[in-house]
């Protein structure tokens, strides 16, 4: 089974540092700044996980995003990377087959566990 993760941070030193753990632990990373790319990519392959910031630029947050893509994809499971605290997130609505991450200072090991218990809890 292919594990793909769709990563979605316009941080770029953040999403290579991200991705670089995550290619390196054997998963196939795409990755996106713009949350309207990520809903095009994802309705034209199958991630298991979407790996994604919760506030970003562009008028999309990830909250909207995780709206979009769960629409038509029931199944693909998401993992937040936040600077809030994740009160913040819970106090938005309960969001199915999601997981948060606190951000500052991001843990390469909390990324690494997050996304392998998203798609161990996936099947």
């Amino acid at each position: 089974m292919v594990r793909s993760v769709l990563l979605v941070d316009q941080k770029q030193s953040t999403a290579e540092l991200v991705k670089t753990y995550l290619t390196a632990d054997g998963y196939e990373v795409d990755h996106t700044p713009d949350p309207s790319k990520a809903v095009e990519y994802a309705s034209r392959s199958q991630y298991g996980v979407v790996v994604t910031d919760l506030v970003m630029r562009g008028g999309m947050s990830g909250i909207d995003l995780y709206r979009e893509i769960r629409s038509y994809d029931v199944q693909v499971r998401f993992v937040f990377m936040l600077v809030l605290s994740a009160d913040v997130l819970r106090l938005m609505g309960s969001l199915e087959r999601s997981d948060v991450i606190k951000k500052e200072p991001l843990s390469m090991n909390e990324v690494i566990c997050k996304v392998r218990a998203a798609f161990t809890n996936s099947r």
